[in-house]
């Protein structure tokens, strides 16, 4: 198995949907799938973002509705990720995979900001451990290097 489809296996098994295709290195935590559209985890809670998403507001929405964010969400990048390392009021345990049909914002600083994010949550729950955390992204895509 690639690097790639590291911790994307539920119970031996890789979820439909998760058939590889050559792409660049990714940092642990994500993978890339031929289809976003049909992959499938049946032991995750599985967040769909959609093609086009261009505001940082309807990312945020997209995020806070889907993975029932609490009240207190403050609407702001820093609330995201506190948000995303903490997931104690979902059921314990339970997996989370955040699938993009393709990646937010175009270029720019929005789509940095947000895939540095994503790296800081990924490095949290791998040394947790006490939830899996996935990203899964469109074959042969390209994530902003944070270096």
């Amino acid at each position: 198995m690639s690097n790639a489809a590291e911790g994307l296996e539920v119970g031996g098994q890789r979820p439909e949907g998760a058939k590889q295709t050559p792409s660049p290195a990714l940092p642990r935590g994500f993978a890339a799938v031929d289809s976003p559209a049909d992959f499938r985890d049946s032991g995750a809670l599985v967040v769909r973002m959609p093609c086009g998403i261009r505001s940082k507001e309807k990312l945020l929405a997209i995020l806070a509705d889907k993975l029932r964010f609490p009240g207190y969400f403050g609407w702001n990048w820093d609330a995201l990720e506190e948000c995303l390392r903490d997931l104690s009021w979902l059921p314990a345990r339970q997996g989370v995979v955040i699938v993009h049909e393709d990646l937010p914002f175009g270029d720019g600083v929005n789509r940095s900001l947000y895939f540095s994010l994503l790296r800081n949550v990924l490095a949290h729950w791998s040394s947790d451990r006490s939830r899996s955390v996935r990203i899964v992204l469109p074959s042969g895509v390209e994530i902003p290097r944070t270096d």
